[in-house]
Parts: C-alpha cells; structure tokens; sequence
C-alpha cells in the first residue's frame, strides 16, 4: 500500500524529506500521545527510508557517471586525456526492518489522530493532515527541463519549456545526503546558467535540479520533473 497523496508526498527524494521531518517531530510529541513505544520503530523506518533514497541517487549517479565515461574514452579526439573510470557505489543497510513501511506509517497515522491529547497542530507539525482536493489537483502546467554541464567551473545551464502564464523561475538543486531542496538561481526567459559551490573542492559533483516556476513572486503551477546533473571542478 501507499499513503494517501493528500497528505503524504509522492516522489521519492520528497518523502525522504517528509519522512525526517515526521521522525524528529513525532520524537517530540510521542509522550504526550501515550505513543512512546513507536519512536523507535519510526527511527528506524526512517533510517531505512533515508538509506533507500540516498542509494538511488547514488546508482542514478553512477549511472551517469559510467556514461559520461563512455561518451569521452569513445568519442573524445586520440590524445585526450583519459579518464578515470567512477567508483561503485558503496551499500551498508544502516538497519533491518520488517516489510510494511508504509502500512506501519499509516496505522501509526490513524492512531495518532485518535490520541486523547491530539490537536490539529500536531498534525500540520508532523505533516500528517489531508489537503484539501483542490490543492492537490494535476495542475495544467508543469515545466520541462533539460541540464547542460559546462567541462570545468562547477558550471551548468538550465533550458525550460512550458512556462505557461509564470513571469521568473527558481532553480533548485538537492546534494547527495541533503534532505532540503536549495534555491540557486531565479531566471527570467528559457535558460540561465548556475554555478555551485561543491561539497569537496575539486572534485566532480552529481546534484539533482528541478524548476519551480514563479507568477507575482509565488509559486506557480507545478515543479518540473527531476533531473540530474554532474558539474566539474
């Protein structure tokens, strides 16, 4: 099963997100709903959850990175220098949890909601409360985006389309291990270039981006898909 998408995210790198959040305010809150004995049990949930979303932007990377290899040793000119081919990705299950993630959450949802001590501002802490059908209703609009990594500068340019009535448009990007989606870059027009500050200096850097669009400085319509891109020192 999976939780019902009027209160719980439905990307991926989202509910890794939601699901930090939910672990450290329900960690807060548990005593006072007589529910002491589940915060362990969410904590490791959540380890779990965190490590799963964590691997597939890893292989994602990998992915790419094996790519972008096979692109430069095949097609780069004789005497090019020749790269070094990326490392595995490297997997350690932080815990062993039994099946039914999402059912455990679900239940603990419903039995949270019905705790003598609960309040609707538990429920918007812990991100557990429905929204209403409106806000969650396909928009009509959602751009599409594509990612250009420069060869050097930790550079990359973004081209959208589909920007609908928007007037500007953030550029967000998530670092490996990051589990907040940082605004780099607001843009008029189809394209911008982004420069990033890596996480260790001189070396090659994956991020995942995506685009919100913007209208009178608000969030307008959807957010484009993810992408990934991988810039060079």
């Amino acid at each position: 099963m999976i939780p019902n998408q009027s209160w719980f995210p439905t990307n991926l790198q989202d509910r890794a997100a939601w699901y930090v959040n939910f672990k450290n305010q329900f960690s807060a809150v548990a005593a006072s709903l007589d529910l002491d004995d589940y915060v362990t049990p969410v904590g490791n949930d959540n380890l779990v959850f965190q490590f799963v979303a964590d691997i597939h932007n890893q292989i994602k990377a990998f992915d790419d990175a094996v790519r972008q290899y096979r692109k430069i040793i095949t097609e780069d000119n004789i005497g090019k220098p020749t790269p070094d081919f990326p490392p595995m990705p490297a997997f350690s299950l932080p815990a062993v949890i039994p099946t039914g993630l999402f059912e455990r959450l679900n239940k603990l949802r419903t039995k949270i909601m019905a705790a003598d001590n609960y309040t609707d501002e538990i429920g918007a802490l812990l991100g557990i409360l429905s929204k209403s059908s409106d806000s969650i209703a396909p928009s009509e609009v959602k751009p599409s985006i594509q990612t250009f990594a420069a060869e050097s500068g930790y550079r990359f340019s973004v081209v959208v389309a589909g920007r609908g009535e928007s007037d500007m448009w953030d550029v967000l990007i998530l670092k490996k291990g990051a589990v907040t989606w940082q605004s780099v870059k607001t843009a008029v027009g189809k394209s911008v270039d982004v420069v990033i500050t890596p996480t260790t200096a001189g070396e090659a850097e994956q991020v995942q981006v995506r685009v919100q669009l913007k209208k009178a400085n608000q969030n307008y319509e959807q957010p484009s898909d993810i992408v990934y891109v991988t810039v060079n020192p």
